[in-house]
């Protein structure tokens, strides 16, 4: 499932350096915003929605998706909190700005901790789970920084 993900990751990059080309005012500060807008919503929020609702729907066929065993309770957890992270990703498009801040850690915070869970139970897959993780959270803090919207915290 995993390099399903880095495809998407790609046409995400590719759309967002397209969005970026066309821009009339195209600052580092705007650039950066709008690939994180991309990452957020297309990678964080979208197909992350799908996820939380397969999980919560269809817990046993998810389960088989990801490799689990049988799906119990923590499943569950898990399919709310995806629901609830990919819909704050969402609300990125409509708030921006100090807003961008919150899911940027929360999604940095799963997917690096994702990274490490991922890596010490398969660690013949690392190129792909760095891919479809690690690099996620590191270009999410990347283009958060690049993009300032950070600043107006302080």
């Amino acid at each position: 499932m995993h390099i399903h993900f880095v495809y998407l990751l790609a046409l995400l990059l590719l759309a967002a350096t397209v969005h970026a080309a066309v821009l009339r005012e195209r600052t580092r500060g705007r650039v950066a915003e709008l690939v994180l807008l991309y990452l957020l919503v297309g990678y964080c929020g979208v197909p992350m929605l799908a996820v939380s609702i397969w999980v919560l729907v269809s817990p046993e066929h998810a389960a088989a998706g990801f490799g689990f065993s049988a799906a119990g309770p923590l499943l569950a957890f898990f399919g709310w909190a995806y629901l609830g992270m990919s819909l704050l990703a969402l609300l990125a498009l409509r708030y921006r700005g100090t807003f961008l801040v919150a899911p940027v850690v929360v999604w940095t915070a799963y997917l690096g901790g994702a990274t490490l869970v991922h890596l010490q139970g398969s660690p013949g897959r690392a190129v792909e789970i760095l891919a479809s993780h690690g690099l996620i959270a590191i270009l999410l803090v990347g283009a958060l920084i690049t993009s300032g919207a950070w600043k107006e915290l302080g």
